[in-house]
């Protein structure tokens, strides 16, 4: 018989139906690849003090939620500017573009942390294990029951909890779980790999408040409303691999559970050794979790020198008793036991952990779910991934939140911290923006990749980008790509084309807006680049006359107040052709004005400054 492994939630406190309780709080992911190696072991070390600094049992859930798709459109409308833009125009495009998106079916991986508040598992004395035995042995003879909880006992846990978080939150970058995120939990397991579950907006555990007779409350949780959210139908059958068949609101969803066999003695850090991040990247939606006990460091030290003993007492008997002298095997494990010794004896005093890692596939269908599960055990290489028949209802309800750290004892091992953490499981792949456009997707893992413009200049921020690749590797779409965005957005987009090879302006729904321009000292250009013409309303004084200063290269005083002023009279009088300032200056009186439109007019007529200079307007 499964236990469902939760009684009562309240806020982020989980309390089981043994008197467990635990806090769940949600791990914020960083993205690892491209990470310098210093930082990557910088976050190891972090992990690693995590696990020491919790002083707990513990578990971790790395669960895959599939991307947000459908809110595209929306968390991007506000980027239309509303002066240029078109609502209806910019509206199609990111709706053509959440199409594509969930056309990927990528999976997001989140990170949860349940931290046990009840002491050590393997701990708490005769009087708690003669307790825990009682309360069992009630439930299978069908006459125990569960005591509501006093408010005293959820006080204490909730300072418990208090305590636990800024322990935790002082070494990693965490937070505490919502009802919600946990009502989401709960209710995609039955739905795993078929579709993302609809949530209650309203949904909260609830429980009967018992008065006692001298006035203290007590609560009566009532479990259904935690039991109701993982509750389906399943069935591991027979003739196929060990899966099972769960029969969800959403669908049926087939699901496959392996857990980790024995790992390496040693593995290469950064690579071999993260085993709860890059395996499980582009295999579809994959879940994982580690149930750890704590060990600490005085027991463990005790038991790695009985093993000490063991290794040599092994060793000298086959040195005395056989003529070839101990096996290699027997040398091996007289040197892992003292170097294991030596880490739990440093300056640090590490715990040792007995842990288990179980993974979760799943699919729509059972072919799909066979060939996820051979790519994953592809993914581990050396790792033996066991899939256990009988055991795969038991290790659905291990990936439940749950504050007991799992139920199924049976790939459980000794792991040292440092193990646990070069796992890095809060790592992840993202790259590009959080927001912004698509502009396309990683093939290895249908991550996409999205680019928001806009963001560094709001965080003041310098806005320039380096789009680096090989020749033909896709710089040139992804700059067109951005630009399409902008200028659909509102944007004014100047596309420089030194090749050229640029067919941005090719587009149909374009046609009429963009107009391209050879920069030669041909006639047929004169004046395309006419501040007056391409400058902003609010701007064309500045740049006209900044423009034709700059030409004369440090003109005399009286030719740049002549200039101002010809530019400013040109500005009000609605033209927008320099070649009308320069037609001011030449009727002007003012002191140097005539002299500046000869040189103007020089200037004008010569080479690329032809762009500059536009005919004034026919009166």
């Amino acid at each position: 018989m499964i236990r469902f492994p939760l009684r009562y939630a309240r806020a982020n406190l989980l309390i089981g139906p043994g008197g467990e309780a635990a806090a769940l709080y949600r791990a914020e992911t960083l993205s690892y690849p491209h990470l310098p190696v210093a930082e990557k072991w910088a976050l190891l070390h972090r992990l690693e003090r995590l696990l020491a600094v919790v002083g707990a049992d513990l578990s971790i859930w790395r669960v895959a939620r599939s991307y947000p798709a459908d809110r595209h459109a929306a968390e991007l409308a506000w980027l239309a500017d509303a002066r240029h833009a078109e609502e209806g125009r910019w509206r199609a495009y990111l709706e053509g573009q959440e199409e594509r998106l969930a056309a990927l079916d990528y999976h997001v991986p989140e990170v949860y942390l349940a931290i046990s508040l009840a002491g050590p598992r393997r701990g708490g004395g005769p009087l708690r294990s003669l307790d825990r035995a009682r309360r069992r042995a009630e439930e299978l003879a069908g006459v125990g029951a569960a005591r509501p909880i006093s408010g005293a006992e959820l006080d204490a846990l909730a300072e418990a909890e208090r305590r636990a978080y800024e322990r935790a939150a002082s070494v990693l970058a965490l937070r505490r779980a919502t009802t919600a995120e946990l009502q989401w939990l709960l209710r995609r397991a039955a739905c795993r790999g078929v579709a993302e579950p609809v949530a209650e907006g309203s949904w909260e555990p609830d429980a009967l408040i018992v008065e006692g007779d001298e006035g203290e409350v007590s609560y009566e949780p009532l479990e259904a409303d935690l039991w109701r959210l993982a509750n389906a139908p399943m069935r591991e059958e027979t003739g196929r691999p060990p899966s099972l068949l769960v029969e969800s609101e959403e669908g049926d969803s087939h699901q496959a559970f392996l857990c980790l066999g024995s790992l390496a003695e040693e593995a290469e850090f950064p690579g071999a050794a993260e085993l709860l991040f890059a395996p499980l990247e582009g295999v579809g939606p994959v879940d994982a979790v580690l149930h750890a006990d704590l060990v600490g460091n005085r027991e463990a030290l005790a038991q790695v020198r009985r093993r000490i003993l063991d290794a040599e007492h092994s060793y000298r008997e086959q040195l005395t008793g056989s003529a070839a002298g101990p096996d290699r095997r027997a040398g091996e494990d007289r040197e892992l036991a003292r170097e294991y010794e030596a880490i739990l004896s440093s300056v640090a005093r590490p715990p040792m952990l007995r842990a288990s890692i179980s993974l979760a596939v799943a699919a729509a269908d059972a072919e799909t779910l066979e060939a996820r599960v051979t790519a994953l055990r592809e993914r581990f290489g050396e790792v033996r991934l066991h899939r256990p028949r009988g055991l795969q209802h038991a290790l659905f309800a291990e990936h439940l939140p749950r504050p007991d750290g799992g139920a199924v004892a049976d790939y459980r091992q000794q792991m040292t911290t440092e193990q646990v953490a070069a796992m890095v499981p809060v790592a992840t792949a993202e790259v590009g923006s959080a927001g912004g456009v698509y502009l396309g997707y990683d093939p290895t893992a249908g991550r996409p990749v999205r680019y928001d413009p806009t963001e560094a200049p709001r965080d003041s921020r310098p806005s320039a980008v380096l789009i680096a690749g090989t020749l033909g590797s896709g710089k040139t779409i992804a700059a067109e790509a951005i630009a399409h965005a902008a200028l659909l957005r509102g944007s004014q987009v100047i596309d420089l084309d030194p090749k050229p090879d640029h067919r941005l302006f090719e587009l149909p729904e374009l046609e009429g807006e963009a107009e391209l321009l050879e920069l030669s000292a041909d006639p047929a250009h004169r004046g395309r680049l006419d501040p007056l013409r391409i400058g902003l309303p609010e701007l064309r004084e500045e740049l006209a006359s900044s423009y034709l200063l700059e030409l004369l290269r440090d003109p005399p005083p009286s030719w740049e107040v002549a200039i101002d002023r010809a530019v400013r009279d040109a500005v009000r009088a609605g033209e927008e052709s320099l070649g009308g300032v320069v037609a001011r200056l030449r009727e002007a009186e003012a002191p140097g004005a005539r002299d500046a439109a000869e040189a103007l007019e020089v200037i004008a007529d010569f080479g690329l400054a032809r762009l500059g200079f536009s005919e004034r307007e026919a009166a």
